[in-house]
């Protein structure tokens, strides 16, 4: 069946409506604002979502292959603990043990009507012994707290990865953004000379001006076409590699959303190399922990049971069965000052991630005042650039008169045009370092 067409319903409710149907002139009112409901909701769906920065940063590291490490680390730690915890579980062993000796004990001596044994050579023993740690100094706690610290350094270091992300998302997108607004003023700027182009034909056709300036022109247009092409190769290429780093379906007509961040009284520091280093160095202390406990006793009980000849009875040469209980201490009083040296190379790395930790912070203040000169110095810029834009479009429109009474050729008009080419662009591209400079400065602080 063939749909009907939008002006065929219309006509037939005006024409309800004529007939004096009041009904009828309400459900036409309801039905045209239900239809204008529905062809706006298509048309807002229908548009592009523009891309912006935040949300190419977010995807990016999302989609960033280091990120699966942080899950990797957790994993790997938790093997790690359940390793740990069976500390202070019964250790099993099974031991078997076959052997023959030159020689054995004997009695040397005679006791009338007594037969002393003497033993085989040959022996056989097969044992089971079960060791049960009961006191460690707290060595098993102190290498639980280590691992976890462990796992909190490695996924820390990810997330220092990922947060150089940033900076290579943003450096990208701004790049496109340049691009972009070069290709538009280009656009413009080609559409003035086009403009410009028809009537200078004419006069040329008429005879009322020289064919050179017409070509002039021609040429001037086949440069922009030529700029066009460059631009267009350029932003393909970080587009793809804005698509590859964060999964968008982005293309050169995408929209791209010139980022407006508020930097006003943003300064606290949140870096995060800056809890790495205090990670790191807690590691440290851990380690120092359980190097300390290495001086401390250990009391383990232990059970053997075992078979074999000869047993416990050392002159018996039968097979017999016997078990042993027991607990025994362990404690390294002395160990020609190990530990303490262990210790001492602890602290001394403290103090090296530490430097690390002042050199770091050093350059960051470094980078926070180049970031806000930037800012400063775009600022200034802008503002002389719109002074110069009103300038420069005075003169080009004085000489656009100038050029259809033939008082200037079609260059001096071009370098007009091109002198406020340039100008605009100079605006645009400074309005869009300094969003890029508040960018970099946020993303310095650790703020973006």
């Amino acid at each position: 069946m063939m749909p009907i067409p939008f002006h065929t319903i219309y006509k037939n409710r005006f024409l309800l409506f004529k007939r004096g149907d009041l009904t009828n002139h309400i459900q036409m009112k309801v039905f045209l604002l239900f239809t204008i409901a529905v062809l706006s909701c298509i048309s807002v769906f229908s548009q592009e979502q523009p891309i912006t920065l935040d949300r190419c940063i977010q995807q990016a590291e999302l989609q960033f292959p280091l990120l699966k490490q942080k899950d990797l680390y957790g994993k790997i730690a938790n093997y790690n603990q359940e390793n740990i915890k069976t500390n202070f579980l019964p250790q099993t062993n099974l031991n078997g043990q076959v052997s023959w000796q030159s020689d054995v004990t004997k009695v040397p001596i005679s006791i009338p009507n007594l037969k002393i044994p003497t033993p085989s050579s040959d022996m056989y023993k097969l044992t089971l012994d079960v060791n049960q740690l009961i006191f460690d100094a707290g060595s098993t706690k102190r290498q639980e707290e280590l691992e976890k610290i462990n796992m909190e350094v490695n996924r820390q270091g990810v997330d220092v990865e990922i947060y150089k992300l940033r900076d290579r998302v943003s450096q990208i997108y701004f790049g496109i953004l340049l691009l972009k607004e070069n290709e538009e003023a280009l656009k413009v700027t080609r559409g003035d000379i086009e403009s410009r182009e028809k009537k200078i034909e004419s006069q040329v056709n008429h005879g009322a001006m020289l064919a050179s300036n017409l070509t002039v022109l021609q040429v001037e247009v086949l440069k922009i076409e030529q700029a066009l092409a460059e631009l267009k190769y350029s932003q393909e290429s970080l587009i793809q590699s804005l698509v590859e780093l964060t999964g968008i379906n982005i293309t050169t007509i995408s929209v791209f959303q010139l980022p407006e961040p508020n930097i006003d009284g943003v300064a606290e520091v949140k870096r995060p190399e800056l809890k790495l280093f205090d990670l790191q160095k807690d590691r440290l202390s851990g380690m120092d922990k359980l190097t300390e406990t290495k001086t401390k006793p250990r009391l383990m009980g232990f059970g053997t049971l075992g078979y074999g000849r000869p047993g416990l009875n050392m002159l018996s040469n039968d097979f017999k069965g016997y078990a042993m209980l027991g607990a025994k201490v362990s404690w390294n009083v002395w160990n020609w000052n190990q530990t303490n040296n262990e210790r001492q190379v602890f602290g001394i790395q403290k103090n090296i991630i530490e430097t690390q930790k002042e050199s770091f912070n050093q350059n960051l203040k470094i980078a926070l005042q180049n970031n806000r000169s930037e800012i400063s110095k775009y600022q200034s810029l802008i503002e002389t650039d719109n002074r110069i834009i009103q300038l420069r479009n005075e003169i080009t429109l004085a000489s656009v008169s100038q050029l259809d009474n033939g008082v200037i050729t079609s260059s001096e008009y071009l370098t007009e045009v091109n002198a406020e080419l340039q100008a605009r662009l100079n605006l645009k591209t400074h309005q869009i370092k300094l969003s890029q400079a508040r960018i970099n400065y946020l993303i310095t602080l650790g703020q973006k």
